[in-house]
This record gives C-alpha cells, sequence and structure tokens, in this order.
C-alpha cells in the first residue's frame, strides 16, 4: 500500500513536469516606451520623449508646477540590443506660474540638466547649466491640456565649472494637469 501510495506521488509529479514543460510563452517584443508628447532636440538631434510629468507640487498654490522629462538616447538599434539605458532629463520648477515666458538667466527657476549613461551598473552622470534660454508655457491653470516649450544654451558643469562648448537644448511637451 505505501508502494502505491509512493508509486502515485511519482507519476503526479512527472505529470505535473511534463504538463509545465509544454507551456509556450508568448514571442518576446521589447517595450518601446514613448509617451506621444513631445521631443527634445539634443546636440543636433531629435529625440522623443519617453515620459513627460507635469504636478502641482503646492495644494495651496494651484499654479506651482514641477515638470520632469526623459528622453532616451540610445538609437533604435541600441534599444533593440538592450544596451543599458543613456538617459537626457530635464527637471524644473516654478513656485507660481505667473507668466507665459521665463528667462533663465532672470527668473527664479530651479532646475537640472543630466545625461546619465548606465555602464557596467555604474551609472555616468553629466550635469547642465543653462547659460542662457527661454521657457515658455502656456498654463492650464483649472486643469487640462498643458504645452511647455524651451530653447536653452547649456553647457556642462564639473565642480561647478563650466566646461566645452554651449550645446543647444530645445523642446516642446504638453501634458495633462488634473
Amino acid at each position: 500500500m505505501i508502494a502505491n501510495r509512493i508509486h502515485f506521488s511519482l507519476l503526479i509529479v512527472v505529470l505535473v513536469g511534463a504538463l509545465a514543460s509544454c507551456y509556450k510563452a508568448p514571442e518576446f517584443i521589447n517595450p518601446v516606451y514613448s509617451c506621444e508628447c513631445g521631443s527634445v532636440t539634443f546636440r543636433d538631434s531629435l529625440y522623443n520623449l519617453k515620459m513627460a510629468e507635469a504636478v502641482v507640487p503646492d495644494s495651496l498654490e494651484p499654479l506651482s508646477r514641477s515638470y520632469h522629462i526623459v528622453a532616451d538616447l540610445r538609437t533604435p538599434e541600441e534599444v533593440d540590443a538592450h544596451v543599458p539605458a543613456h538617459d537626457l532629463t530635464f527637471h524644473f520648477s516654478f513656485p507660481v506660474l505667473d507668466s507665459l515666458m521665463y528667462d533663465v538667466q532672470q527668473e527664479d527657476i530651479q532646475y537640472l540638466v543630466q545625461v546619465i549613461k548606465h555602464v557596467d551598473d555604474l551609472p555616468t552622470i553629466q550635469d547642465y547649466i543653462a547659460t542662457a534660454g527661454t521657457i515658455e508655457i502656456d498654463a492650464a491653470a483649472n486643469g487640462g491640456e498643458e504645452t511647455v516649450e524651451f530653447n536653452l544654451s547649456i553647457r556642462e558643469s564639473v565642480d561647478s565649472i563650466l566646461v566645452g562648448e554651449p550645446v543647444a537644448f530645445t523642446g516642446i511637451f504638453t501634458d495633462i494637469i488634473e
């Protein structure tokens, strides 16, 4: 009787294993992240955004804004080959949107432009500072679609020292303010 139970248990394990090994997974399709919400031009090349986010950070000030956009700097071939991430990020914030156009040299704008390249699990980060340019915002004061356009001249910053030649960094994107 015990031998029958052991034999039956082994038969169940073999049957379950055979059924599990017959599973055919669907073909993997590499996801391409694109919010289809805008694009940027950096170093004379156009890149679609893979993410754009606009939030109202201060609940007491409905015209406060914080924006974060990300563009993938890899070529389509590099994306298909699963080359590690190489992103351009731009984060900028305003205590209150009280104008249509902002000059980065004259306005109180908190911002960060970075190129982040992942190599061997260690990201290399290049920081950039805007030396001239404007940000134009068609604000959605009561919610809805908001459009942001920028035209900046940026330079790499290493230990707070500007290096290299100015680089044109332009873009336009839309997001929804709820």
